[in-house]
């Protein structure tokens, strides 16, 4: 399996959720369209909304480099202002267990 699956954490500064929620927004769709892209989930924190965090599955690392190339995804740097720190960026590989349909992201 080559498969890549991301966790790519976005922590604002306090008040910040909102704006930042928008920019991570706007690369969803034009995300969506790349070759490779199997998942490109965005997700908010229910007891911490200043933490944003999306979930990404990739068919392969070349198609995940491709994707951190893409000026959708350059242009998030502009959002680095609103943030605390740089955004934290894990890549894993599923271990399969269980059902199938539920046992991989």
């Amino acid at each position: 399996m080559s498969e890549v699956i991301v966790v790519a954490t976005f922590t604002t500064r306090p008040g910040r959720g909102d704006s930042v929620a928008a920019g991570l927004q706007a690369a969803v769709a034009p995300t969506h369209n790349e070759d490779g892209c199997l998942l490109y989930a965005l997700h908010r924190g229910i007891d911490d909304p200043e933490t944003l965090v999306f979930v990404e599955r990739w068919a392969s690392t070349e198609a995940l480099a491709a994707h951190a190339a893409q000026p959708w995804v350059l242009g998030l740097s502009a959002l680095a202002g609103d943030l605390v720190g740089p955004p934290r960026v894990e890549t894993f590989r599923a271990v399969p267990a269980g059902d199938p349909d539920k046992g991989v992201v």
